[in-house]
């Protein structure tokens, strides 16, 4: 049996407020959530109609991607990683957000509990300024001691509720046990009323285990060149093959990358 590395649970619980909670469940990232695999399908398409009339394709534009090159998105290792390590969190209420002043926007939820509120960290309503809405996502999350989570907008994907840009930040999970929330802003150019649906894609948590880092520029003459050198062997190599990318990319676990250790040791002989 292989060995596998030991999971960490991240934990989910919702708030009694969230009543059945089946239709806003925390999910993985799919696919069919990625916009930008949607746009890559639909040049495609184009693509393949326009060939039919004659156009020759510069690059390979047919559907046997297994066998030849990635024609879309989908087909991308980086988009498969990334669906792999975020959950998807959804809007915890229906609730209409209507223009009444430039800077003013009115709420309406659709529940009791005003899930979206204003805060007076971010708005001054008492003057017209009400651009900034308080969210309050439904779930306590509690990770592994050392785990925190990244919230972020959903990434490759147009807002699910347009016009509306949430707040981004890192929450140390494993320490507060608190309910996420975060503030969403009305961008200038939302359209003058912008409807919130319950269970519709909101936002992304990235779990992340702490750890320090530091960012080093490497500039000596021998190891740009010997990294140029690798770069370009394994670009010839993506473009000579269909899953080359693949297997370079998300190939058995562990494995790094040969020049790591070389620039490790580097590193360390100039502290």
């Amino acid at each position: 049996m292989p060995d596998h590395p030991e999971i960490a649970p991240v934990f989910f619980i919702p708030s009694p407020e969230l009543g059945h909670v089946e239709d806003v469940y925390p999910e993985r990232l799919r696919a069919t959530d990625n916009e930008w695999i949607a746009h890559t399908r639909e040049i495609l398409r184009k693509k393949q109609v326009a060939a039919r009339g004659g156009y020759k394709s510069p690059t390979y534009i047919g559907e046997d991607h297994e066998k030849v090159k990635p024609a879309t998105a989908d087909h991308c290792p980086g988009m498969e990683e990334l669906n792999s390590i975020g959950y998807l969190l959804k809007w915890p209420a229906a609730a209409i957000v209507r223009q009444v002043a430039p800077k003013g926007w009115q709420l309406k939820v659709s529940t009791n509990y005003n899930f979206y509120n204003y805060s007076p960290l971010t708005t001054f309503p008492e003057t017209g300024e009400a651009e900034a809405i308080l969210v309050e996502t439904g779930w306590t999350v509690i990770t592994p001691p050392g785990w925190s989570v990244l919230l972020k907008n959903v990434p490759n994907m147009h807002a699910s509720a347009p016009g509306l840009t949430l707040a981004e930040g890192a929450v140390r999970t494993d320490m507060a046990t608190i309910p996420l929330q975060t503030h969403a802003f009305v961008q200038p150019n939302a359209p003058k009323e912008i409807a919130i649906k319950r269970g519709a894609p909101m936002a992304v948590l990235f779990p992340w285990k702490r750890a320090a880092t530091e960012p080093v520029v490497i500039d000596d003459v021998e190891t740009i060149d010997e990294v140029a050198k690798r770069a370009r062997a394994e670009k010839e190599a993506f473009s000579e093959g269909g899953g080359v990318y693949r297997r370079l990319t998300m190939g058995p676990e562990p494995r790094e990358s040969e020049l790591y250790p070389k620039l490790l040791a580097r590193w360390k002989s100039r502290q």
